[in-house]
């Protein structure tokens, strides 16, 4: 799990935060490499970050720390990319309602009230950032 939720950095084992680095920022290393080998001038890169980069909670201290490092690894991506006519952007969705947040992704206190205080008064449906229907499907017409 990349983000958990712990009442003190005491604990945070070296083995939590490997997986929270390796999930959250490693993993975008080599698809970035790759893609950047395919794209052309009027692409994009989006990487996802979070509102906890901005605003980190204490209780997600190394979850907080990625999504910040993902705003300067976009930055100086972008910084690459852009003389080659490639867009590097990042977003930054606040909370979000998935199976991580009761499965220790929020302390189980704060879960009643959890996403409360955005402008909405609520916490974000996954469906609500991307369309459930979007497919990559081909379509295959008969001949």
């Amino acid at each position: 799990m990349s983000q958990l939720s712990v009442a003190t950095i005491k604990d945070l084992t070296d083995e939590h935060i490997e997986t929270t680095y390796g999930v959250n920022l490693f993993a975008m290393f080599a698809p970035s490499r790759d893609a950047v080998a395919r794209l052309g001038p009027g692409s994009c890169i989006i990487n996802t970050t979070s509102v906890q980069a901005y605003s980190p909670s204490g209780h997600l201290l190394d979850y907080a720390a990625t999504k910040a490092t993902i705003n300067a690894f976009t930055k100086g991506l972008a910084k690459q990319l852009g003389q080659h006519g490639i867009r590097v952007n990042a977003i930054a969705p606040g909370p979000i309602w998935t199976p991580l947040q009761p499965s220790g992704g929020q302390p189980a206190e704060a879960l009643p009230t959890f996403g409360h205080d955005t402008w909405l008064g609520r916490a974000v449906q996954p469906a609500e950032l991307a369309a459930p229907s979007f497919s990559l499907r081909r379509t295959v017409r008969p001949t």
